[in-house]
């Protein structure tokens, strides 16, 4: 019933403008999706509302931006002396996030419209416009789902994002949010210099196809993170080890130790 209720007032969420009502971008106008609804709060704003706290005026990096609403969140938390950085290839997703940004007139975002992986190439995108959250580069999710909506695939750029910060002379990050539908670890990997060297607060929401593939894929960003001096929360304030990955939820929140130990930054 849901489902259907989304395919029925799709079409209509894509023309209005309205304010949404909850969410990162709540209190802002808004194209697209179905913010409009009474909703519960997503499970990552906890751990957003944490990290708002410590950007005003620094660089914040939207991975994954879709449509906007994270960095419609982010641009109100950085301010005008701060900069936010989108990622986003999709180019209808890509499209929606400029107006958006547009209607609420924030000139302190730069969009990207490419994916960002361990090494440069090309690559296709799968673009579901009855989900436009879910658009994905690994074909083990695409396969699932394909079986539920309609699909549309893009030729897409894939860069290392330690290679476009170097080509573009971009600021480097204070926090980075990752939301890439399974190609957390790839993206991870490409950006191993950035991490090393700025020590952002990293955010990263995960996904796999199937247990093994979230056993291996949750696994493989815990050690990426762990072996790199970072401390992991979960949504629900959880300190997540290597004992208890699976126990708390898809949201982390990586800070460095050094950040934490000096109290610049506090836990969850």
């Amino acid at each position: 019933m849901k489902k259907f209720l989304k395919r029925l007032i799709h079409p209509l969420s894509s023309r209005w403008v309205y304010t949404a009502r909850t969410g990162p971008a709540a209190g802002m106008r808004v194209r697209g999706g179905f913010l409009f609804l009474p909703k519960v709060p997503p499970k990552e704003m906890p751990l957003l509302l944490h990290v708002a706290r410590y950007l005003e005026g620094r660089v914040a990096y939207d991975v994954g931006a879709n449509i906007g609403l994270t960095t419609l969140f982010l641009a109100r938390s950085v301010g005008e002396r701060g900069t936010v950085i989108a990622f986003e290839p999709t180019p209808p997703n890509a499209d929606r996030l400029v107006e958006n940004v547009r209607l609420n007139q924030f000139n302190n975002v730069r969009l990207y419209r490419v994916a960002l992986g361990e090494v440069a190439s090309t690559a296709t995108i799968v673009h579901y416009p009855e989900a436009v959250g879910i658009a994905t580069l690994r074909e083990d999710l695409n396969q699932r789902y394909r079986r539920q909506y309609q699909a549309h695939e893009f030729q897409i750029e894939v860069m290392p994002l330690d290679t476009l910060i170097m080509r573009e002379s971009l600021p480097i990050p204070d926090f980075v949010k990752i939301d890439i539908e399974g190609y957390e670890y790839p993206m991870l990997l490409g950006a191993r210099e950035t991490v090393e060297k700025a020590r952002p607060m990293i955010f990263v929401e995960l996904h796999s196809s199937s247990p093994e593939d979230r056993e291996r894929n949750w696994r493989a960003v815990y050690n990426f993170l762990n072996e790199r001096g970072y401390a992991i929360y979960a949504a629900d304030r959880a300190s997540i080890d290597g004992t208890n990955l699976q126990n708390h939820g898809n949201c982390w929140l990586a800070i460095p130790r050094e950040s934490l130990e000096t109290n610049m930054v506090q836990s969850p």
